[in-house]
């Protein structure tokens, strides 16, 4: 059986093709003054000038298709046929001249800066406006006489060159208008199931829309398909351009119709209206299906549901069905046009089973975004990144626990003097690793190669803890109060035990739970500082009361009051006491450790858990703030204590994400590759790791002055805090969303990523 072309290949050829055949209709109209391309039907080439909807669509084509390959060529040729759509500037009697303009003189400037035609879309988008009644909260589609005041779903296409204005021009008349046509057309086009309807005319004198038909589909009541796929494309354009959450849930909701629909076919390429009774026999629209894809690839960008990875494999479906034989034009063929099997207004018998230049347009649309956005690792590509990284750093402590030869092999490189430091350096070691790959091995074994893996570690961390826990081990850890340090990192196994009730605590033997439960109870001799300490005490508590049932209740309650009652100090953020330091202890332990002991509290029906459902949104705020400190390149701010915890800096936002904690705004794919590039980035610096795979003391590379007096080797493993999401299996959408930059990166590259405000 035949490999099946990879999307990669289809792109490219779909693009080789588009190029060839691009030419040769450039190459046949140049000498023809003002002529622009239609379609190619009955074996002759269909032309039109200026004035018809379509003529901006050609010279759009040669703008992407010089983007993409960079060849004089196409922008010589794009220049020609732009020059050619120009007149239609000074029109009044259209709705279509974001059709036009936009995507001829809007794809030229954005390629080229050329001031002229952002003239050209000014005198256009002014010239639009006279068409806007603001009474009625609408531009005027048609001048027909059987409708008052016709609206088209269409027109959604015209509002992205408003869109446009107010970002080039700083004027939000612009967008107000848009902004209105898009409330006013959502709130009369669309039926109960998000279907549209195609014509909707509003009575003058009371606004309300009079009548609602078709002009271009099977019947008033049907769902035209092209209609369809212009709202899609409409309202996903209006939440990139606004970040309006109406709009985003409108395009989800439309998508949703379109995707679940019963008779989209197989290929995902739609029939010309879903209601013509000639289904499965009527004919087919490819342009629909170019437009849909195009649509669909941007939504899965914008959409932070487990819905972008569906609207994804949509649009990828579509476009393997438009690049096949039954749908890509065969070299030297239809007269240059690309796509073939389009509808234009089959009701009328005009365009029927033909190119359009609008399908050929959206196409190579989507084929170009597309490219962009797999030329990113996929999320199960970058899983298997994070997988690989935190078991290389895991593998030292809890293979050399589990031999009981910790403490023979393990180095210890610190600033401190202090005897006692390299003896509790170990428990650090083993807490924090354990905190970190805890959700991952609760997945438990399995017959795939990453279940294996787990299986492997589950083994190495229950045989590792048996040894660290027995007495007569030598590599029996301490959890004395001969130092303090003991209940930190006591606190942080605690942590991670309770993130893998099955998988650890279950699996551990009787005696190694007797033995465990101990070692946690003597921590209680520690007093915890009037800081984040509190909170170690705390999760212990929390952990005695999930598998004993009986718990210290003051050590319990004593973090959370303070945190919940004394020491936020506002939009997420909590005072390390009573005092405000700027370091990242809000994520490495507060939020985390608070948000879980509240959990465990709720579970129980304790007094206290009602705070719950505030530090929860706290904790998704904060999130928020995390992600935005990831900077383009994947660094992040150099400040405060314990730097060189290095990306276990992110704890909060690792477990936010974990938790499906994260704000509804925030795509979990943008967390997972803004964390990606943070991974990649530290762990490819040179020294970080010591000859045997030990990490060394720094934040990228090695750095001991960057070091605080209680860094030691043992407590550098608080970076596997940052791999919780791997807890996530692999069908989730932090894994199985679509690449999407993260917020710091969007920004810097222009794109919207809204206004940042802080929590109440």
């Amino acid at each position: 059986m035949a490999q099946e072309e990879s999307i990669n290949q289809v792109i490219e050829r779909g693009l080789n093709r588009a190029e060839s055949q691009s030419l040769i209709l450039a190459k046949k109209l140049e000498n023809r003054e003002g002529v622009l391309p239609r379609t190619y039907e009955n074996d002759r080439l269909q032309t039109v000038f200026y004035d018809h909807w379509v003529s901006g669509f050609f010279p759009g084509i040669l703008w992407l298709l010089y983007e993409n390959s960079q060849n004089i060529q196409f922008r010589e040729y794009a220049e020609l046929y732009t020059a050619r759509v120009e007149p239609a500037k000074k029109m009044k009697n259209t709705h279509d001249l974001g059709f036009m303009l936009y995507c001829s003189f809007g794809q030229g400037y954005r390629l080229t800066k050329n001031p002229h035609y952002l003239n050209v879309i000014k005198e256009g988008s002014e010239n639009l406006l006279t068409r806007w009644n603001p009474k009625l909260g609408v531009i005027k589609s048609w001048e027909r006489k059987q409708w008052q005041y016709p609206v088209i779903i269409d027109n959604m296409m015209n509002l992205e060159m408003l869109c446009f204005m107010t970002r080039e021009f700083s004027d939000r008349t612009y967008v107000k208008i848009a902004e209105t046509h898009a409330q006013t057309t959502l709130k009369n086009h669309f039926r109960t199931d998000y279907s549209t309807y195609h014509v909707v005319s509003y009575d003058t004198i009371t606004g309300i829309p009079h009548t609602k038909r078709t002009a271009q589909g099977y019947a008033d009541y049907s769902s035209w398909a092209r209609g369809q796929a212009w709202g899609l494309y409409g309202y996903t354009m209006m939440y990139r351009e606004t970040l309006n959450p109406i709009y985003l849930e409108q395009a989800r909701k439309i998508g949703n119709f379109l995707v679940s629909h019963p008779r989209l076919p197989e290929d995902k390429v739609p029939y010309w209206d879903y209601d013509d009774p000639q289904i499965p026999n009527a004919k087919r629209d490819a342009s629909a299906a170019s437009i849909m894809a195009s649509a669909f690839i941007e939504l899965s960008q914008l959409d932070p549901s487990n819905m972008a990875s569906i609207w994804l494999a949509t649009a990828e479906k579509q476009l393997r069905t438009l690049s096949s034989p039954e749908y890509l034009a065969e070299a030297g063929t239809m007269g240059g046009f690309i796509i073939k099997h389009g509808v234009g207004d089959l009701r009328s018998k005009n365009e029927v089973d033909v190119p359009l230049s609008y399908g050929d347009y959206y196409y190579i649309e989507a084929l170009l975004r597309l490219k962009k956005l797999i030329s990113k690792p996929t999320g199960l590509n970058e899983r298997q990144v994070w997988i690989k990284q935190m078991t290389r750093i895991a593998s030292p402590v809890l293979e050399n626990l589990a031999a009981g030869t910790l403490k023979k092999n393990m180095p210890f490189e610190s600033l401190s003097n202090d005897s006692l430091r390299r003896k509790v350096s170990y428990l650090e070691a083993v807490g924090r690793t354990i905190c970190g790959i805890a959700p991952w091995l609760e997945l438990g074994p399995d017959d795939t190669e990453e279940g294996k893996l787990r299986a492997y570690y589950i083994d190495l961390v229950v045989k590792g803890l048996r040894n660290g826990l027995d007495p007569e081990s030598s590599d029996y850890l301490v959890f004395d109060n001969h130092h303090s340090q003991p209940l930190v990192d006591a606190a942080f196994l605690a942590e991670g035990v309770l993130r893998a009730p099955t998988q650890i605590w279950k699996r551990l033997d009787r005696q190694t739970q007797e033995w465990l439960i101990k070692e946690w109870k003597v921590s209680r001799s520690i007093k915890p500082f009037e800081s984040n300490w509190l909170l170690f005490a705390s999760i212990i508590e929390a952990a005695l009361l999930e598998f004993t049932g009986e718990y210290d209740v003051k050590r319990l309650n004593d973090g959370v009051c303070r945190f919940r009652d004394e020491w936020y100090k506002g939009d997420a953020w909590y005072g390390d006491g009573k005092d405000f330091h700027f370091d990242y202890y809000n994520s490495l332990v507060i939020h985390p450790m608070l948000t879980g002991v509240l959990r465990i509290m709720k579970k129980h029906g304790l007094s206290g858990a009602e705070f719950l459902p505030i530090q929860e949104k706290r904790h998704s705020r904060f999130a928020e703030e995390m992600e935005r400190m990831i900077s383009p390149e994947g660094s992040y701010p150099v400040i405060g204590r314990s730097i060189t915890y290095r990306f276990g800096s992110f704890h909060a936002l690792a477990d936010a994400a974990f938790l499906h904690l994260l704000p509804k705004s925030l795509n979990p794919a943008q967390v997972r590759c803004g964390l990606t590039s943070i991974i990649q980035r530290q762990l490819s610096q040179a020294d970080t790791f010591d000859s045997a795979g030990w990490l060394r003391i720094g934040y990228t590379g090695r750095q001991i002055q960057m070091s605080e007096e209680y860094i030691n080797t043992g407590s550098l493993y608080l970076c596997m805090a940052v791999f919780l999401p791997l807890g996530l299996s692999p069908d989730d959408a932090f894994w199985t969303n679509p690449p999407v930059e993260w917020t710091a990166r969007k920004a810097w590259c222009g794109a919207n990523v809204g206004a940042d405000h802080a929590i109440r």
